[in-house]
């Protein structure tokens, strides 16, 4: 790596997290009354373009890819005027923030944003579309559907491509504007080339990437990208300049990490998911801290690799600069070519942020949801392990499905034990706006009538109660988010937001993504809480019928009273009764019934075509395994109440201990061809992958995990002793990146809270 980029990076990790984009907020809110009259699309898109217009286009020494925002520390002044619009926003009801966002993940996400002109990112641009067309061409195709006359009676629709195009016309004057500014003739003439037409090298390619992608983040706020399968639709350029001799593979490793650097440069030093973190609480930025996905590797249509070389001199750049950005999904197939495999497997020794995903799962599961060749071969990820068609759909709607809460009604006869329902009625949909709107399960949820547990005479009773609950807790989130989708088209009709600019359908239709304008449309359900609801199915079936030390009745008894009384039997249920994540076959068949039972209610959803979105279930719990267990009482493995659920498809805390193999064992028999997604977290000793032995049984390792059809690893390769160091000294320690869940943090920018979380995770060897 070259010195001055060390120093560069150096620079980034010693960032003022205060530092601010205020910019925007500036000529944003200049906008607000000027263009108050216009239709939402044209309001959006002549606010995206006076903003462009009207920004800095500052340029730093040495950099090879040109792009960045001005950052200035706020006054207090300013801080108080930011806050102040965000209340005057967004502190409203549920039922009226619906009419202006109808999706918003949280307040974090949501306060930034001006009602007239948000996005919420988490997809993929038709980046393949923009190599090849350029925004000429993306311009052309949007003026040639507004002159057809097809939409000439239909308003929203014709404001929608007036919209589009003035969009197009704000990226091409902003180039221009660096084209102006850039020293360098040959840089600059690329800029001109690259404001119109298509790109005609690699560095092109990557200039014209950034300055698309930069400017709908930081401007728009439309983060958490996922840059789609970069080693296929670069490489024909990157070939063509090594072939010509314009380019040596060494200089295409600079532009590659300069691009990847970027991604990291234009975020705030703070952890997202840390509420507890200064630096994320107070921050105003838009966007500050979106992981951007990367896919490399993986099949090609032709059912042939996709591994080229510019799909290891990516994942080397990952890991020369070793920060949190991008995300890269390295996607495994069987056959892999050993040398790149071995690559892969190094770079996540030394942390890298990297993980894998296996084909040979992902790609049958996709086509059981319905997505078809060819795009059902360029898969890939956003956000936290969430799955997507790359350009063939929208953003992110999803439900954390709390696992744990029909397990609690089965055993319940579909009451709730912390909070009887009495006489008070059942509304339907039971899911207020606001857990629809953020997607997590936090209130007192009910199910159907099933059999008492003096009913059940054995296990098939208990899993055919937990369908009937799994099915109709599902069913009631169903109800609602229909009707949601009713409003939503009363209040989205002639919207646009960036992202319809660059999604296939979108323009051709003149509708944006969630008005129907895509092919692809689901909602994200995240299975929660897996281990916790197989290990407490374990010990239903080893306490009652095969112990027989309690009947049903009476163990189910003591255990929804919290175990008062009976603490011994706790600690047994916890310390004792053998845990998903060990290899036991006899423990880890409850993790395939309840996959299979979540998938098939899942599909039975699906045959209802009178909604226009799918559902497609993953197994993750992101960082929300706290906030679910709040709503559970103690659950029959011996977990107390309110307690954390387990996390995505890891064992429960603490309790898988017969080393890695046995943990992979046990996750390697959950039917993952049956889900969409999700992170298995791991974390090994830093002895165990030293040096050239180490490497090959990592690998070995991770190659048996993904043949014997894992579908997902995500690794840390540190130790407690460095956590807690780090904990203790983060100036120190400040490049000290760990995969969290599905994004990568500076462990030194997490909140306690999620530090100690990590610390806390069974170090396995």
């Amino acid at each position: 790596m070259r010195e001055e980029f060390k120093n560069r990076i150096e620079k980034y990790l010693s960032k003022d997290v205060r530092l601010t984009f205020y910019e925007r907020i500036q000529y944003q809110m200049e906008c607000e009354e000027m263009f108050e009259g216009l239709s939402f699309a044209e309001r959006y898109s002549q606010t995206f373009r006076y903003i462009l217009n009207k920004i800095s286009v500052p340029i730093q020494d040495g950099e090879k890819i040109v792009g960045s925002v001005y950052e200035e520390l706020p006054t207090q002044q300013q801080i108080r005027y930011v806050n102040e619009l965000s209340q005057k926003w967004w502190n409203k009801c549920p039922e009226d923030i619906q009419k202006e966002a109808l999706w918003t993940y949280n307040f974090a996400w949501l306060r930034r944003r001006a009602p007239w002109f948000y996005s919420f990112g988490h997809l993929a641009f038709d980046w393949e579309e923009i190599v090849l067309q350029g925004l000429s061409g993306l311009r052309i195709k949007a003026q040639s559907v507004l002159n057809s006359g097809k939409y000439n009676s239909e308003e929203d629709k014709t404001s929608f491509l007036r919209g589009a195009i003035l969009c197009y016309d704000a990226y091409t004057d902003y180039i221009q504007r660096y084209a102006e500014s850039v020293k360098d003739e040959t840089m600059a003439e690329s800029l001109r080339h690259i404001a119109t037409q298509p790109p005609r090298t690699l560095y092109e390619a990557l200039q014209l990437l950034w300055l698309i992608e930069m400017p709908a983040a930081k401007i728009a706020g439309c983060g958490v990208f996922c840059l789609g399968r970069m080693d296929q639709y670069l490489y024909p350029l990157y070939r063509k300049d090594l072939d010509r001799g314009t380019l040596s593979e060494e200089a295409a490793m600079d532009l590659i990490e300069e691009f990847f650097f970027k991604n990291n440069e234009m975020m705030s030093l703070t952890d997202h998911m840390s509420d507890d973190a200064d630096g994320t609480s107070e921050t105003l930025e838009v966007i500050f801290d979106d992981p951007n996905y990367v896919i490399i590797g993986g099949l090609l249509k032709e059912g042939v690799s996709g591994v080229n070389d510019l799909s290891t001199l990516m994942v080397k750049a990952n890991r020369n600069l070793g920060l949190k950005n991008p995300f890269m999904v390295v996607r495994y197939h069987d056959g892999i070519d050993n040398d790149f495999w071995l690559e892969v497997c190094d770079a996540m020794r030394k942390n890298t942020t990297l993980v894998l995903y296996n084909d040979d799962t992902m790609i049958k599961a996709l086509k059981s949801y319905g997505v078809q060749e060819p795009e059902v071969y360029d898969y890939g990820f956003f956000g936290c392990n969430d799955p997507l068609i790359p350009a063939y759909e929208g953003g992110l709607r999803q439900l954390w499905f709390n696992l744990a809460k029909p397990l609690e009604l089965a055993l319940n006869s579909g009451e709730y034990p912390m909070l009887p329902r009495g006489d008070s009625p059942m509304e339907r949909c039971q899911f207020s706006t606001w857990d629809r709107m953020t997607g997590l399960m936090t209130g007192p949820y009910y199910g159907a009538k099933t059999k008492s547990p003096c009913e059940m005479t054995s296990m098939d009773d208990v899993l055919d109660a937990l369908r009937v609950q799994i099915g109709f807790l599902l069913g009631d989130y169903k109800e609602g988010i229909k009707r949601d989708l009713e409003l939503e088209k009363e209040y989205n009709k002639g919207h646009i937001r960036i992202e319809d600019c660059f999604l296939k359908g979108t323009v051709e239709n003149a509708v944006n993504w969630n008005g129907g304008g895509t092919k692809y449309h689901k909602y994200i359900v995240q299975g929660s809480g897996l281990a916790t609801v197989t290990d407490s199915l374990y010990a239903i079936e080893e306490m009652v019928f095969n112990k027989k030390e309690y009947t049903l009745d009476e163990f189910i008894g003591i255990v929804s009273s919290g175990f008062k009384g009976h603490e011994k039997l706790q600690n047994r249920l916890k310390y004792k009764v053998k845990k998903f994540g060990n290899d036991y076959s006899e423990v880890d068949k409850y993790a395939t019934a309840v996959v299979d039972i979540f998938h098939e209610e899942l599909m039975k959803l699906n045959e209802d075509k009178d909604c226009l979105y799918d559902f497609w279930p993953t197994l993750s719990s992101d960082r929300a395994f706290t906030i679910m267990g709040v709503s559970v009482g103690a659950t029959p493995d011996g977990r107390g109440e309110r307690e954390p659920l387990s996390e995505n498809q890891s064992p429960v805390e603490g309790a898988d201990v017969n080393g890695i193999t046995a943990m992979l064992n046990s996750a390697a028999r959950i039917p993952y061809h049956k889900v969409s997604g999700g992170p298995l977290n791991i974390k090994i000793h830093p002895n165990v992958t030293k040096g050239e032995e180490g490497l090959l049984c990592f690998s070995s390792l991770l190659l048996s995990y993904m043949q014997n059809k894992g579908m997902q690893a995500q690794v840390n390769i540190l130790d407690r002793d460095m956590l807690i160091a780090a904990q203790k000294d983060p100036l120190k320690h400040k490049g000290l990146c760990v995969r969290v869940t599905g994004y990568s943090a500076f462990f030194v920018q997490m909140g306690k809270k999620a530090q100690d979380e990590l610390i806390k995770r069974t170090e396995l060897q």
